[in-house]
């Protein structure tokens, strides 16, 4: 008899061997392709999207709408500039321009998604996981 807990760990097997397949298949893909006669950089990666979105529109989708870890801004952190690992703690962004603390992270959002009533830390985006990607996982977001 199998359990509850064998089932989720096996179906939860079977979505990453779909979503690994697909990524692997899309980059070989990438890898292997070949240019046509006097096709520019930019033609040959549209022309890699558009077999990525016809064959595996949801790997698309779901890097369009990865998640995003918000962290507290290190100014206003509290933590002490004198405390040991303070510099492994603190860093800049990678938009740049912001330095975070690695010490407070506030929650995941979408990357993508935008709205009006997200989170106090970052209420211009959506609680992770976005509404699209709990579609794509089949799990009822309720706001």
């Amino acid at each position: 008899m199998t359990t509850l807990h064998e089932e989720l760990n096996r179906i939860g097997h079977q979505m990453l061997s779909r979503r690994v397949r697909a990524a692997e298949a899309v980059a070989w893909q990438a890898l292997n392709i070949t240019p046509l006669k006097d096709e520019t950089a930019e033609q040959i990666l549209a022309r890699i999207r558009f077999s990525a979105e016809r064959n595996h529109p949801e790997l698309i989708i779901r890097f369009e709408h990865s998640r995003q870890d918000i962290y507290r801004l290190a100014e206003d952190c509290g933590c002490d500039p004198d405390s040991e690992g303070y510099g492994d703690d603190h860093c800049e962004s990678e938009e740049g321009g912001e330095y975070l603390c690695g010490r407070q992270h506030l929650g995941t959002v979408c990357g993508n998604c935008e709205t009006e009533d997200g989170p106090s830390w970052r209420p211009d985006r959506y609680e992770w996981p976005c509404p699209t990607v709990a579609k794509l996982d089949g799990v009822e977001v309720t706001r």
